[in-house]
């Protein structure tokens, strides 16, 4: 069964990735694994995620008005129709 799972982006992440992409996913999926799929569609995959595949610290994930740290984004699992909002980091200038 496959889920879909919309991922808006802001600022930086927007010009890279799109404002909004709908992601297909297995059930069970995790935020990890969606942010891995569409990092995977650029070529600037390196903002969102490292070597290793783990979403970069400086990421701001944002699932259901909730704030998930990027180390957690591999335990929080998502359901069909779900939100993920990816802020970079606020920089001046």
């Amino acid at each position: 069964d496959k889920m879909k799972v919309t991922v808006r982006c802001y600022a930086r992440f927007r010009d890279a990735f799109g404002e909004e992409q709908v992601v297909d996913l297995p059930q069970g999926a995790t935020i990890r694994d969606a942010v891995i799929i569409l990092a995977k569609a650029s070529p600037d995959s390196d903002l969102l995620v490292d070597d290793m595949q783990n979403i970069r610290s400086y990421v701001m994930i944002m699932h259901q008005d909730e704030r998930i740290s990027p180390m957690d984004a591999g335990s929080v699992t998502l359901e069909d129709g779900d939100l993920i909002i990816l802020f970079p980091p606020v920089s001046g200038g």
